[in-house]
Formats: structure tokens, sequence, C-alpha cells
């Protein structure tokens, strides 16, 4: 009997996915941006968490220049300068250039758990970066951070900072929705959930879904992530359904 009910869920989930992706493809839900650009907390955090916006991009709106601001460098092993490196070449594998990707080392901004980082700060670091690649768009994590690390929070309180300081900039800001523990980590099953939810709950969020394609490209991304590569975040980018599913909501 249970083996029954979870075959019918993963077929279900399964064809309720191929309908997002076709729908996507029909209808591709643009963010009409020139320069886009992603703010992160980590080296990593952009293949493991925004890879399904990042393969939508290239894929939907090509012509927007993507870029990347990683508010640290991760050194909180000492492997900063490495991590850097990494960062660069994950990105590449999203065909996002070089010059466009940009990892700061702020004495206020060092990765750690127990760092609590000023959204004075990143604000006005923000300010800068927007102006100088004349950013239209930003997009960040939630106050949650998806994972609940109190670095990726202080990103969209920074990000929020810039945006409450500069009402007339005409920058939009969105924000990467966090969902549930358990949701988190049922891989393609949460289609079924979000499907029931869209219908239940209808909202104007973007969603963006990696095809198994655009899987595969975020998974080569997060390989060029070499000291990042331990047991768990293998488990992380086959389960995740971040890894598969975005869902951006407008600030």
């Amino acid at each position: 009997m249970i083996t029954l009910f979870l075959s019918t869920l993963f077929i279900a989930s399964f064809f309720t996915y191929c309908y997002y992706i076709l729908a996507q493809f029909q209808e591709p839900l643009h963010l009409k941006s020139s320069n886009l650009l992603l703010l992160t907390a980590h080296p990593d955090d952009e293949c493991m968490f925004f890879g399904p916006t990042l393969t939508y991009l290239q894929t939907f709106s090509p012509k927007t220049r993507i870029h990347v601001l990683c508010l640290s460098t991760g050194n909180a092993d000492g492997l900063g300068d490495l991590r850097k490196k990494e960062l660069v070449r994950s990105c590449q594998k999203f065909n996002i250039s070089s010059s466009h990707i940009k990892a700061l080392d702020h004495k206020e901004l060092q990765d750690g758990m127990n760092n609590n980082w000023s959204s004075a700060v990143i604000g006005d670091l923000l300010a800068d970066h927007v102006k100088k690649h004349k950013i239209d768009t930003i997009v960040t994590f939630d106050s949650q951070g998806v994972s609940g690390h109190p670095n990726h929070g202080a990103a969209f309180s920074g990000a929020k900072k810039y945006h409450q300081d500069h009402p007339t900039s005409g920058v939009a800001l969105y924000k990467l929705t966090t969902v549930s523990l358990l949701r988190k980590y049922v891989g393609i099953v949460d289609f079924m959930v979000m499907a029931i939810q869209d219908r239940l709950y209808p909202s104007s969020r973007r969603v963006f879904v990696s095809s198994p394609f655009a899987y595969l490209q975020a998974h080569k991304a997060m390989r060029q992530h070499h000291s990042q590569l331990v047991w768990f975040r293998w488990l992380y980018v086959t389960f995740s359904r971040y890894m598969f599913i975005n869902e951006l909501e407008q600030v």
C-alpha cells in the first residue's frame, strides 16, 4: 500500500513538473531587466539556491546582462582566495562574464554564523555597485535566507535598506521565497505542493523551473566549488527543491 502511494505520488509529481516546464516555454516570465544583479552571501550560493533563476534567464532572456555580487569570500575556514576562484568558474557555467563577478572581502562582512552584518554597510556597497553597472533589478534571499544562515538574511536586509534609501532609483528588488524544511528536501515532489498552493492561493510571484538539462547545468556549476563538496552537499544537490524551483517575490 505504501509502495503504491509513493509510486503514485512520484508519477503525479513528475507529470506536474513536466506541466510547469511546458507552461514556462509557452509563456515565458520576463523580469524586464537589462542589468540584473544577483546578491549572494557566500561563493556557491549562486548555484545551490539560484540555479533555476540563472538558467532561466540564460534561456529566455539572453540579452539580460547578469552580474553577481557576493558579499564575502566564504573565508570562515581560511579558504577565501580559493573560493573566489571557484565562484568565477561556477558563474562561467551560467555564461556570466568574469568581469561581472565580484566577491567582497570587507572587514565588517566576514563569513560566519556568529558574524552580524550591517545592513547600512551592505546598502552603501550596493549603491556603488548599482550605479557603476547601471543595475535595474536585484535578486537575493528573503529574510529567512532559505537555510537560516544569518549572512543570507543580512543580504536581504542590506538590499531592502538600499531599496528604502533610494525610492526613486527604479531598481526592482526580488527575494527568493523560503519554504519549510520538509518541502526543501523533497525534490520534484514539491511540484505537487506548489500546484495545490497555486490553485488555493494565487499570487504574483515569479516561478522559475529548471529542465533536466538546466538542473545538470547547475549541478556542473556546483562541482566547480571543489572545496565545498562534502557528503551532505551531494545530498543537497540531489534532493533540494532549490535545484529545480525558484519562487521570486517582488519587494
